[in-house]
C-alpha cells in the first residue's frame, strides 16, 4: 500500500513539475503531451478555416459548420474549444426548431433580418423578435430555438459556441423519426397513418425549409 502511494506521488510529480525520471519511468514514456507539443503537429494554415469547404445546402439555404467532424485541429487539440456555423437562409427559409445540448449559442446577423426565438423549459415562455444586420442574439444552452427569414431576400448569420461539439437536435426529426411509434401515438393521439403522413412530410422537407405563406407573398414557387 505504501509503495503504491509512493508510486502515485512520483507520477504526479512528473506531471506537475516536469521531473525527467521518477519511479523508473521517464517523461517520454508517459502518455502525456503538453498543448504546445500538440499544436506543433499543425501548420499555421490548419488554424484557418474555409467555410466554403463545409456546405450542407439545398434550395432554401445552407449551413456551413466549423465543428470537430471537419476540422482536424479543433478535433485534436485539448480543452472544450469553440465552434461556429455560417448560416445562409434564402428568402422565406427557416433554420428549423432545434437545440444544442452542450453549448450556449451567440449569433451575429451579417446580412438581412431574422426572426429569432427560443422556448423556455416547462412553465416558461417564448422569447423572440427580429434581429437585423449588426445585431447579435443569445440562445441559452439546451433550449429549442429557430431562425426564420420572413423577408424576400437572402439573409445570413454566424453562430458561435463555447464548445467544439455543441451537438444539434432537430426537434421534428427526433420526435417523429427517432421515437418509437407507441410514444408518438400516446403523446399526440394520432393514428399510425396520420403519423406516417407527417413523417413523409418531414423527410421531404429538408433544413433549411420554406414557409408557404411567405413564399406566396414573395412570389416564390412552393
Amino acid at each position: 500500500m505504501a509503495s503504491s502511494a509512493i508510486r502515485l506521488a512520483s507520477i504526479v510529480a512528473v506531471l506537475c513539475v516536469g521531473v525527467a525520471v521518477v519511479g523508473g519511468y521517464s517523461t517520454t514514456e508517459l502518455d502525456f503531451e503538453t498543448e504546445l507539443q500538440q499544436r506543433a503537429e499543425f501548420s499555421a494554415a490548419d488554424f484557418i478555416f474555409n467555410f466554403s469547404n463545409a456546405d450542407t445546402s439545398n434550395g432554401n439555404g445552407n449551413l456551413r459548420g466549423l465543428f470537430i467532424n471537419n476540422d482536424a485541429a479543433l478535433a485534436t487539440l485539448p480543452g472544450d474549444g469553440v465552434s461556429q456555423n455560417l448560416v445562409t437562409i434564402e428568402a422565406c427559409g427557416i433554420n428549423q426548431p432545434h437545440n444544442h445540448p452542450r453549448g450556449t449559442e451567440i449569433s451575429h446577423v451579417t446580412k438581412g433580418t431574422f426572426l429569432f426565438g427560443f422556448a423556455e423549459e416547462n412553465g416558461g415562455r417564448f422569447i423572440g423578435g427580429n434581429v437585423t444586420q449588426g445585431q447579435s442574439v443569445i440562445i441559452p444552452q439546451g433550449l429549442i430555438h429557430f431562425a426564420q427569414n420572413l423577408e424576400c431576400q437572402e439573409a445570413q448569420f454566424i453562430a458561435s459556441f463555447p464548445n467544439r461539439d455543441p451537438g444539434t437536435v432537430t426537434t421534428s426529426r427526433i420526435f417523429f423519426e427517432v421515437l418509437p411509434l407507441s410514444a408518438i401515438r400516446g403523446t399526440t393521439g394520432l393514428s399510425d397513418s396520420q403519423i406516417a403522413t407527417i413523417q413523409a412530410s418531414i423527410t421531404a422537407n429538408p433544413n433549411p425549409s420554406l414557409d408557404r405563406e411567405c413564399a406566396q407573398r414573395c412570389g416564390i414557387a412552393y
